[in-house]
């Protein structure tokens, strides 16, 4: 059974690994205010979230999913939690990712739209109150 539980400050560098295995080209910066959500099973990492707060909006700054756990809710687990997270903050949650990304339909499906900011398409989630 898949469960997710956010890290604390002091894990946060136990996730880099699981990072690099699923975006190898990633240059990965944690800060110790940052949120980490992992999906585990059985006590192993399987996939995460990292949010970061910039002031007046949330960034879902990376989700991933190793590849052997791909369409089986993992991803839809870890979003349900860190929406959770987020909507108490008020803030609007800016998700940077490539429109032909496959997750952008699961994104859509939280309430993320499209929006253009100069020569970036950025998925946007208003805030909630």
């Amino acid at each position: 059974m898949i469960s997710t539980r956010v890290l604390k400050p002091s894990e946060h560098r136990s996730v880099e690994g699981l990072i690099g295995l699923i975006f190898p080209c990633a240059i990965v910066k944690l800060s110790e205010n940052d949120i980490i959500i992992v999906a585990e099973l059985g006590g192993t990492p399987v996939g995460f979230v990292h949010v970061i707060n910039h002031g007046p909006h949330l960034l879902l700054q990376g989700i991933g999913v190793m590849d052997s756990m791909r369409n089986q809710g993992v991803g839809a687990l870890l979003i349900e939690r860190a929406m959770a997270l987020m909507r108490k903050s008020g803030k609007p949650i800016f998700l940077k990712v490539k429109t032909d990304n496959p997750a952008v339909d699961l994104y859509s499906r939280y309430g993320f739209c499209v929006k253009k900011f100069r020569t970036v398409m950025v998925l946007v989630k208003k805030a909630e109150n």
